[in-house]
């Protein structure tokens, strides 16, 4: 059987696989928040002609149904078919908008104050090639000519001695070695290369997020980006949250199966990524030698094979905070197998190298004023302080900001709606979107602007429910009353935010807010007393602070203490790969972090609760936006 693109590409497809995965295996990537489970309705495609079987498709609409349209991994071919992919299913790999932010990042790490070391380093040698009176082995000369270059005590493991031999003769005894620095024991030899020219070196650094990974190639030489990837995180078919991941992985799959596949989910996402970034730029992946990787805890535990089980239970105590510098090749990571990789240090069981990334990056332990840094996405982040102490809480939000768990959510990607006006006589909405051209989906900063335009619209009341009559834009949905955001255009369907969106949205804002209250509670700091509010994560380059506040989300201070500086965690994982002194600032600020568990926490529940009107159940603590309404 094959299926056949209108595009007329032609992917074959075994029995009893499906649509989705025909495509996968074919190099074809389509959104799927879910997994593949049939929970996120976002792998939709159209069948054109053809028989197939379906096992359910109970997130498509009856409009949609209509049309032809089917999600890809709840439908199974039973001949050839003729399947139209609309440009709203297939995944967007790379984020151009990124890259050309990104190239900076180079500039940025100079202004640390620091000088290049990256992960590894390389040595260029010229050794005499043996003779019959100078016949020692091949690991002896080598060792003989590092102690010319004051190398000594090197450590050589059994996979160099394995390439070694083959490489001096292979390359006329001048080679050139990659080794890692000891910082204070002994220096460690990785592999044997031929001399090249130094360009040809490269490193990847990668966040691993709950929802989303995305990944860096970078040339080690200079420190420049090459290019950016991302994608959804696969191990979201196990579930939504770290929570569900560990249960899956200790308790329902078995403990050695489960934690297993969750790990082999996160290692074929970067190993993909880290293909497309290599074929696009004609990279060879054995001269990426060096790893860097920044998670939260119960992400870098799963991605090292590491029991969590202990994570989600109290005195919830994860198995390490630091990780020994293992090599790529302990965990099929396909670049050299003997590229070290570094992950960042984790601090508590909900707080890992992500936020350490994002401290370093945000330089908030380098400064006196009080700064509070807020990384929002699937877990809600935290961290209060400055040059002198950091204190640091997590909370879950869920992944409706990076657009999981949305009807028409997505990532702030290409085709992304990213902001939101509705007018206040007409109710029609006025949006822009990232690229230009027509709307694929809606991303989280236009999530809020929904919300807050929809409120002050009066099309909702401060529970978050919809107020019918004023407008057809607000109409009886699948899911109850929703708002039509766009009409038709490149989807089959309209683009709205339903009920249930519009619930888990407040739920998400509730928990964040709830966060930073009982945060500055618990240390005695007032929320006027903070210097600087840093926003990280993904869906925040096109937040508006006003509307943020508006909705709860933030604390009304003055605008000016806002600032925005996108994916902290990934910039902190550029950082570490290309600077010895970063890395060591990184494990610092880890030490630092004092951390205060919110899960059992009575006035953290009691902040939620308060926390899930618009904006609060005390307009007090929001004068800005009791103005805002007055006004209106």
């Amino acid at each position: 059987m094959q299926i056949r693109l209108t595009t007329d590409e032609t992917v074959p497809v075994a029995q009893g696989e499906s649509v989705q995965d025909a495509l996968k295996h074919a190099g074809i990537d389509l959104v799927s928040s879910c997994g593949g489970k049939g929970t996120c309705g976002k792998c939709k495609v159209r069948i054109v002609q053809g028989d197939y079987r379906e096992s359910g498709n109970a997130r498509l609409t009856v409009q949609e149904r209509g049309s032809g349209l089917v999600l890809a991994c709840r439908t199974f071919p039973v001949g050839d078919l003729v399947v139209e992919i609309p440009k709203v299913s297939r995944l967007v790999v790379g984020d151009k908008i990124a890259v050309s932010r990104m190239r900076e990042l180079a500039a940025y790490m100079r202004s640390y104050g620091v000088t290049s070391s990256p992960l590894t380093s390389r040595l260029d040698i010229e050794l005499p090639p043996p003779t019959l009176t100078d016949s020692i082995s091949d690991l002896e000369r080598l060792k003989r000519e590092l102690s010319k270059h004051g190398f000594g005590g090197v450590r050589f493991s059994h996979r160099f001695a394995e390439t070694m031999p083959a490489v001096l003769r292979g390359s006329a005894w001048n080679v050139s070695l990659t080794y890692i620095e000891g910082d204070g024991i002994r220096d460690e030899a990785l592999f044997l290369s031929p001399q090249d020219d130094a360009a040809q070196r490269y490193g990847i650094a990668v966040d691993v997020g709950t929802t989303t990974l995305v990944l860096y190639l970078v040339r080690l030489l200079d420190g420049e980006v090459i290019d950016i990837a991302s994608t959804y995180n696969s191990q979201m078919q196990y579930g939504d949250d770290v929570i569900s991941r560990i249960v899956y992985a200790t308790e329902q799959a078995g403990a050695e199966r489960g934690l297993a596949e969750l790990q082999d989910a996160v290692v074929s996402d970067i190993n993909a990524l880290a293909a497309t970034l290599c074929g696009r730029h004609a990279v060879d992946a054995a001269v990426i030698d060096a790893v860097v990787l920044a998670g939260n805890t119960t992400m870098s535990h799963i991605f090292w094979r590491l029991d969590p089980s202990s994570i989600r239970e109290e005195p919830y105590i994860p198995a390490l905070n630091y990780f020994p510098l293992w090599k790529a090749g302990t965990q099929r990571i396909a670049v050299n197998p003997q590229a070290p990789v570094y992950t960042l240090p984790c601090v508590a069981s909900y707080v890992g190298g992500d936020i350490v990334a994002g401290v370093l990056a945000a330089k908030m332990h380098r400064r006196s004023e009080i700064t509070l840094l807020m990384d929002i996405g699937t877990n809600g982040e935290l961290v209060v302080g400055n040059n002198e102490w950091l204190v640091t809480a997590a909370c879950s939000a869920g992944p409706c900001f990076e657009g999981s768990g949305i009807r028409c959510g997505m990532r702030a990607t290409v085709g992304a709606i990213d902001s939101i006006r509705i007018d206040r006589d007409t109710f029609e909405p006025v949006v822009s979107v990232i690229g230009g051209g027509q709307p694929l989906g809606i991303c989280g900063s236009a999530m809020i602007d929904a919300i807050a335009e929809l409120f002050m619209s009066g099309l909702l009341d401060q529970r978050g429910h919809f107020a019918s009559g004023p407008t057809p834009r607000v109409r009886e949905g699948d899911e109850g009353y929703e708002y039509v955001v766009a009409q038709g255009h490149e989807r089959s369907s309209d683009i709205v935010l339903t009920q249930v969106d519009i619930e888990n949205i407040l739920r998400a804002k509730a928990a964040i807010y709830a966060g930073v209250t009982t945060l500055l509670g618990e240390i005695g700091v007032s929320a006027d007393a903070l210097d600087r509010v840093v926003i990280a994560g993904g869906f925040g380059s096109s937040l508006v602070i006003d509307q943020a506040v508006f909705i709860g989300l933030l604390p009304d201070l003055p605008r000016e203490r806002f600032a925005y500086l996108g994916n902290t965690s990934i910039t902190g994982a550029y950082l570490c790969l290309m600077s010895k002194d970063l890395r060591r600032e990184a494990e610092v600020i880890a030490a630092r972090m004092t951390y205060i568990e919110l899960s059992a926490s009575r006035p953290f529940m009691d902040e939620y609760v308060s926390a899930l009107f618009l904006p609060h159940t005390e307009i007090d603590r929001f004068p800005s936006v009791r103005t805002r309404l007055e006004a209106s």
